[in-house]
């Protein structure tokens, strides 16, 4: 049975990466059911319970080595795997994952990754060196293309889409189920924000519990999508807000899969979201968005849609929340769609990045050796 192993940011609660994943291998099996499936995570448990695969500890070395011994096929993302903004150790690990596909004759797919930043010239350095070690690469935007070039990648490269545009919703039953037991009344049109915990200049939660108030006049029933364990804090902080100007709390969701949250998003009508996933999965919805751009990545893919984005509050005092969701809403039927029109274009390339798994797949069945 041939093998392949997927190394990412899995096993992290981080709903954007396990969209991937989760998106990776229910389209692997769909078109491949006789393959092998491993992956590299921090939740091994918890990552073969949710997608009945077999899981190893991204950090035990042994472990690794196993993983990489039984693979016949190394797919090396999707995400922002190859980046050194966290910190040069999360590179160098993805780094040293590529270099042991190297030193162990494994085959490797960078599989729609977005590239970026790289500010260290080692690591630019060490990133280029082994890019040109792998069988092929993919990445999800332009501006990751870009990048590779500038750094000297001369290897063909693909740009293609994030793999989460392939998810499948949850079930309509369990998604009314988690609106109603969020306190979300589901024959509303929703508005999701999607947040996260950031330091701000201005009075950002002060703005945008004032859209939120706008939001509601025009019909719209505002909801929190909680897409991080770590983002709670600002269910808080955006009621204190609201709390401050005579407003009700907004109801939130949290703890969901990517199939749940992609469920529930189907149901809105606008998104306002600091995190990529939370726009990609949007955008797989149907649902239009306005991104804050904290990180490259998120400007890059708005742009790409032709969607507003704002600065990052922590760089500008008034980033014009209130007035860009008060135009953004007032336009959201001519902009829901445009995004229609460009949906099945990014499923399509999304679909791409499978096919050339199946592709090196199929070499690797030519040229295996049966093993002892």
């Amino acid at each position: 049975m041939p093998r392949v192993l997927l190394s990412g940011y899995y096993g992290f609660g981080n709903i954007g990466d396990e969209a991937i994943l989760a998106a990776t291998v229910s389209s692997l099996r769909s078109r491949r059911p006789d393959l092998g499936i491993s992956v590299l995570t921090q939740s091994p448990e918890e990552t073969s319970k949710d997608y009945g695969v077999d899981a190893f500890y991204r950090m035990s070395v042994p472990l690794v080595l196993k993983a990489f011994r039984q693979a016949d096929l190394v797919v090396f993302g999707g995400g922002s795997l190859l980046q050194d903004s966290t910190s040069f150790r999360s590179l160098a690990y993805y780094l040293s994952i590529l270099f042991l596909a190297k030193v162990t004759g494994k085959p490797v797919i960078v599989y729609a990754n977005g590239v970026g930043p790289l500010r260290s010239s080692f690591g630019r350095y060490l990133t280029r060196i082994l890019l040109g070690t792998v069988a092929y690469i993919t990445v999800r935007d332009e501006e990751s293309l870009g990048l590779l070039r500038e750094i000297g990648v001369k290897k063909e490269v693909k740009v293609t889409a994030d793999p989460a545009f392939l998810l499948t919703p949850a079930p309509q039953p369990r998604v009314l189920e988690i609106l109603t037991s969020s306190g979300i009344d589901p024959t509303r049109p929703l508005a999701w924000l999607a947040l996260r915990p950031r330091r701000t200049l201005g009075d950002f939660y002060g703005s945008l519990a004032r859209a939120v108030s706008d939001l509601r006049r025009e019909g719209l029933l505002p909801c929190l999508l909680v897409m991080q364990a770590r983002d709670l804090p600002v269910v808080e902080a955006l009621n204190r807000a609201l709390a401050d100007i005579g407003e009700e709390r907004v109801p939130h969701t949290a703890g969901l899969t990517p199939e749940e949250a992609l469920g529930v998003l189907e149901k809105g009508e606008f998104c306002f979201g600091m995190r990529l996933h939370t726009l990609i999965l949007a955008a797989r919805a149907g649902v239009p968005s306005i991104g804050v751009e904290i990180d490259p990545k998120i400007g890059a893919f708005c742009r790409s849609l032709e969607f507003p984005v704002l600065p990052d509050p922590a760089h500008v005092a008034d980033p014009g929340v209130e007035q860009a969701i008060k135009d953004f809403v007032s336009d959201r039927n001519s902009r829901a769609r445009d995004l229609q029109a460009r949906l099945p274009r990014l499923i399509s390339l999304a679909q791409e990045n499978v096919d050339l798994i199946l592709q090196a797949l199929t070499r690797c069945d030519n040229h295996r050796e049966p093993r002892q």
